[in-house]
């Protein structure tokens, strides 16, 4: 039951709601933890904590995902499989701009053969997958898993070179890309 329910979020509220044409760039953000626009309406997040200057590499371990220090823009998405998530990730594995030592990863709650069939048929092979699709573990302690669809908000993330954030965007409405051109000039400043 479960199972169905978390297939039908994807197909119905998530940021499948906007056509390609239609997407717009948010310039704000707001804090974990609080609550995100979704299908126009309030969605509450879990408590977790996310902020500047903490350890996300600690974070993703305890999380269960292996992601190695180094400066890393890190794209954040309720599913790859829909139109705002999958332009957010063809802007991260796309751009020609970011400098060859920053890392490209990606994390959603898809499962990881899901992930795996969308890198491959997008060509987005240079990016890095996490999937949070157990128990959502990630979404929960930093505070971006939307309560009642159990989605991933959408943000994006720079982590230095000793993999702590240095540049973080939630975007407050999941049916907008986040500023993805402010998180690559921070990357590229921080990289070699």
């Amino acid at each position: 039951m479960n199972v169905v329910i978390f297939i039908l979020s994807f197909s119905f509220i998530s940021c499948a709601t906007t056509a390609k044409k239609d997407m717009s760039v948010s310039k704000d953000s707001i804090v974990a933890g609080t609550s995100v626009k979704m299908g126009g309406k309030v969605a509450p997040l879990y408590k977790g904590k996310l902020s500047v200057g903490q350890d996300f590499v600690s974070l993703a371990k305890k999380s269960g995902f292996e992601i190695e220090r180094g400066v890393s823009i890190v794209n954040i998405v309720p599913s790859v499989d829909t139109p705002v998530c999958e332009e957010q990730s063809h802007i991260l594995g796309e751009s020609k701009s970011i400098k060859p030592t920053v890392k490209r990863i990606t994390i959603s709650r898809d499962l990881p053969m899901a992930q795996s069939r969308f890198a491959k048929e997008a060509k987005l092979t240079n990016i890095l997958y996490f999937s949070d699709y157990k128990s959502a573990a990630f979404g929960k302690e930093s505070g971006l898993l939307i309560k009642g669809p159990e989605l991933l908000a959408r943000a994006v993330l720079v982590l230095d070179k000793d993999g702590k954030i240095n540049y973080m965007q939630i975007v407050p409405d999941v049916v907008l890309l986040p500023d993805m051109s402010a998180a690559i000039e921070r990357a590229n400043q921080l990289a070699r």
